[in-house]
This record gives C-alpha cells, structure tokens and sequence, in this order.
C-alpha cells in the first residue's frame, strides 16, 4: 500500500490554530507551474523561502524554544501557561495535541518550495542569469532544504548516538513533489545521509561573499560541522569547523568578537554582527511582533520565558565572566520574588521591548565549540587543537580563565556550551544527543514539570499528528504516544 503523509503546520504557538499548508497557498508559495524565467523570479523566490524561515511558526519562535525550554537552563513561566513555549517546558505532546509549534508543517512547506525553485533552475528555464550565479541560488536552496531536514530529524527522530540511527526518522523530501505524493519515514541514519549530501553540493556552489541573512558558504559549511557532529561524524566534524575557522581567521569576514565588544555583538542596532554566519533578519515594517523570541524573553514584554536558577547559579560562580552581563534580575510584584531573565535580544531601551531583533541560527563562537567537542573525541592532534579552541572561547569570555589539558572533559564541553549558547536553541539537544540526563527540579521550576529527561523518555521526541494515521493507517507513531 503507498503509504501517505499529510504535511500539516499545527500552529499552536501563540494562537492556538491549526493550518495546513496543503490548505491554502500564501503569497510566497512556489509551485512547480509557476513560471520562473529570469534571474529576477529566482531572487524573490529565494527570498520568499527566508521570509518563511522568519516565521513564528519556526525560526522567528519555535525552534529556538524548543532547543530550550525543553533543557535545564531555560524555562517557562507559570502566568503564560497559554503558550507554546510553556508547552514545550512541560513536555504536554500527544497525537491528539501535539504542540508542536509548527514544526512539522512549516520546514515541510519551506523545503517543497525550495525544490520547485531547483527545478526551474535545472530545467534551463532561466535564460539571463550566470552559471555562478544560478549555482549560488541554487546552493542557498540546497542549504535550507538540509536545515529543515535536519530541525525535523532532531525534533521526531531520536539522537543517532542512541542506536546509531536505527530507529524512524522523518520523510525525506528529495525533488519536487505534488500535492499528491507523500515520502515515507527514513530511519535517522538516511535522513542525515541525505542532509549531508545536500549540505555538501551546497557548499561546492555558493559564493563566500558576506550575504546577510542568507545561506552563504561559509554559514552552509558551519551547518555541515554541526551535523556532523549530530551523526557521531566526529573527524569529519572536527576537520570541517578547523578548515572554517582557519580561513575565516584569515580572510577575517567574519571573527570572534573580543572581550570588549563581547555584549555589542547581541546589541538591537548590531545586526548582522562579526560572528552572525546566519542570522534570520527582522525589520521594522516585517517582523513577528509580539509573537516573537525577543518580546516573549523580555521582562516588560511577556516575560514567557526566564533563566533557571541552577543556570544563573552556575554562571555567577565565575563573576568574572562577560557573559554575566547578559543576565538580568527582575522582581515579581505577584509572588514577590526574583526572576533571571536572558537580555541576548534587548529592546530599544531596558523596559521596552523589540519586535525587530534579529535571531542567529549559525554564529562563529558555536563553531569553535564543535572543534573543541570534536576534536576531544576524535583524540590526538585533533585534541590538541580542540582545547586551543575551547580556550579561546573561555579567555574570551574572561581572560584570566584557562582549561588545562586534565580539565578538557566533554562534560567541560558542554558547560561551555551552555554558558556561550544559551539561549539560542542548543542545550536540549546537546545534552540528548550525549545521552546526557536533564535534570529539572528545585528553584522555581513548576511541580508538574519532568524533573528528569533522557532519551530513553518517550516524550524527548514530537509525536506524529493523528491526522496522519487518517490518510495513511499503517504509519508508525514513535514510541509511548498512541495513535489518537
């Protein structure tokens, strides 16, 4: 029996709405009969694909929440028990509900119009435009395609290193499709094979020039470090991030900011900052409003989300630190208590909040951080020059700070991890794809809250929505959830 699979965005972020994308064609919508015939056509097309990355529903929202509320340093807050992100924190997933913020539908969406893009290019049917540079739109295609692949693989698949990949995945989109054909779940394992080989062509055709908030080569090589090191790659993690950070330390179109501009760096009117490989670029006149990461973060917006207690603990033990600075403490007229609260997307001034901030999904620090993981694992000259890496994010951060080579500890690795990333989306996923155990209690987490989550729990991955065993009853729901 062909088995079928209904691409639906559940929206629950904010609004509580389901949409699907099968449903309705936004404006932005490339199908495979449109005619795109210029360089032009293609220019808007490819930009049409960022402006559904700048979403809610994905890189505006849910997926930076997902990667942390679901962890140890970030929470949500009892008075927005409405939203998503409370959701998320709670691990409230089922069939019936899944809470899923639109990670499904929305990089589905984005990956069947990026495919219809490809196809008007490889059909001939542009007619004015270089070989160089249809292959750069063309790469930047190829690139979004493997980021939605992979930010669906880490959100429903489990962690490679659990059984090396054996188990489902997600349905792997690899041309494009009709509104009539729907893939079949790969195993974890082919869905990175897939999103390697895409990042690969991808990097083989983009140009290095700066290209703020799209995919250039440098942003697509730093996403195939990442990956890498998602699938247990760990050589070729470790060599992919050296050859970057090498030719970047370089050619210097992108560099660790320093101590002194450490804080700039995340300032509103610093957009597209020194280490910003890949930002999702907001404006004034288009941006998510109040819906977005910076409101529901700041203390005079939503205040949706704070730091934990144990991670704001754990950073004031070196007061030194820069990123310090970064953290801010606020009283609660209600309960009379003080919240930390993350201050990486400020407002235009301390008590009001943005809606124009921009969210970066690649930044340089995080590639430093995959050499020094890496290269820990990978073992001799590559640890070598994997804690010269990690050390330069530590000094950075306080210059009188040094790992000796007895410190260097994968559990060294992700502390640093967390101090340097939090925030933007990482520490959920670093600590499960370790096998790493999430510790959740004390402080002000909520009593109804996991207090313990690995891989082994059955809610560390998103249900497939009920809706699916409709159109296609022998699809296999992921492990513990039932099928309505």
């Amino acid at each position: 029996m062909k088995k079928y699979i209904i691409l639906l965005s559940v929206c629950l972020l904010v609004t509580g709405c389901t949409e699907s994308f099968l449903d309705k064609v936004p404006s932005n919508e490339i199908t495979k009969d449109e005619a795109i015939t210029t360089l032009q056509d293609v220019k808007v097309a490819t930009d049409g694909l960022y402006a559904l990355m700048a979403s809610t529903y994905y890189y505006n929202g849910s997926m930076f929440l997902y990667g942390d509320v679901k962890g140890d340093d970030m929470q949500a807050t009892s008075w927005q028990s409405g939203r998503t992100c409370y959701k998320y924190y709670m691990y409230e997933h089922s069939a019936a509900v899944p809470n899923s913020g639109g990670i499904w539908g929305r990089p589905y969406y984005i990956i069947r119009n990026a495919w219809n893009l490809i196809d008007a290019i490889d059909t001939g049917k542009i007619t004015d435009a270089t070989i160089e540079e249809l292959d750069d739109y063309k790469g930047q295609a190829l690139a979004i395609i493997a980021l939605c692949h992979f930010d669906l693989t880490r959100t429903y698949g489990y962690p490679y290193a659990k059984d090396r990949g054996a188990s489902l995945g997600v349905p792997v989109v690899d041309h494009a499709i009709g509104f009539d054909e729907f893939p079949d779940r790969k195993t974890v394992a082919e869905c990175y094979d897939f999103i390697i080989r895409q990042l690969e062509s991808a990097v083989s055709m983009l140009s290095t020039d700066k290209n703020d908030g799209h995919f250039n080569r440098y942003a697509a090589q730093a996403l195939l470090a990442r990956v890498y090191l998602y699938c247990e790659e760990n050589q070729k993690a470790f060599d992919c991030a050296d050859e970057l950070i090498r030719e970047l330390d370089a050619n210097r179109l992108y560099y660790l900011a320093g101590h002194d501009e450490y804080i700039a760096q995340f300032a509103l009117n610093n957009k597209f900052g020194p280490e910003a490989l890949f930002q999702i670029a907001n404006t004034a006149s288009n941006n998510p409003g109040r819906d977005g990461i910076s409101y529901l973060l700041h203390w005079w917006g939503y205040s949706a989300v704070v730091l934990t207690e144990d991670f704001a603990d754990f950073m004031r033990q070196d007061p030194d630190d820069v990123r310090n600075q970064l953290i801010g403490s606020y009283l609660n007229g209600s309960d009379n208590l003080y919240y930390d609260v993350l201050l990486k997307y400020p407002g235009t001034d301390e008590e009001t909040p943005s809606f124009e901030n921009n969210y970066t999904v690649i930044r340089l620090s995080e590639v430093y951080l995959i050499a020094a993981e890496a290269g820990l694992k990978v073992g001799g000259m590559a640890r070598s020059a994997g804690l010269g890496y990690l050390n330069a994010i530590v000094q950075r951060a306080n210059p009188d700070k040094l790992v000796s080579d007895n410190e260097y500890t994968l559990d060294r690795v992700l502390d640093e991890r967390r101090k340097e990333l939090v925030g933007e989306g990482h520490r959920y996923f670093d600590m499960l794809r370790n096998g790493k155990t999430i510790y959740r209690s004390g402080g002000k987490h909520l009593l109804s809250t996991p207090s313990e989550v690995n891989w082994d729990y059955f809610k560390c991955v998103l249900p497939i929505d009920r809706t699916q065993f409709t159109f296609n009853p022998d699809m296999e729901q992921n492990p513990g959830y039932t099928r309505d």
